[in-house]
């Protein structure tokens, strides 16, 4: 973990916060931003602009060759950070007793057009799906989404760090 992936996070959340409105809804600032990571170039549910900011931020890090080779060098956790916020998100309006993120990964990231795309000229993984799978055991774990605080906390005290620093 740094300051620069705590700062994605952060501009994740500037434009979805972690918390639901008022009426119990996802408050999505910037839809805009969401469009060119929608199947139809266009999100419709609550899930669709989950999975949208979930490839937003797989972009953001493994996008291409060097940005995929600066993560693998520097930080080979992100993708648990990153299966840590879709639980934390999912589980904000969870419905029974399920907390894994099996039921959303099923329907979005196995089946999920985007995240079966080729990763531009990285050849250790094919796609953003390789890179789930081999994590695919955290899936599994029914209270993930309770280690998004303290991963939060760490961000901003980076961020705080660094400004300080």
């Amino acid at each position: 973990m740094n300051k620069q992936v705590c700062e994605q996070f952060q501009e994740v959340r500037n434009s979805l916060p972690d918390q639901l409105d008022s009426s119990g809804n996802y408050q999505f600032k910037n839809e805009d931003f969401l469009n060119k990571y929608c199947d139809s170039k266009n999100c419709i549910s609550d899930y669709d602009k989950i999975s949208a900011v979930c490839l937003y931020l797989f972009d953001a890090f493994f996008g291409s060759l060097e940005l995929f080779n600066y993560v693998v060098k520097r930080n080979t956790n992100i993708v648990d950070y990153i299966l840590i916020w879709l639980s934390y998100m999912l589980n904000l309006t969870k419905i029974g007793n399920d907390n894994s993120i099996n039921p959303f990964y099923n329907q979005y990231i196995y089946n999920g057009e985007k995240y079966n795309e080729k990763i531009k000229n990285v050849t250790d993984y094919e796609n953003y799906l390789e890179l789930i799978e081999k994590n695919h055991d955290l899936m599994n774990i029914n209270d993930m989404h309770k280690f998004y605080e303290p991963f939060k906390i760490l961000c901003n005290m980076y961020i705080e760090f660094n400004k300080q620093g």
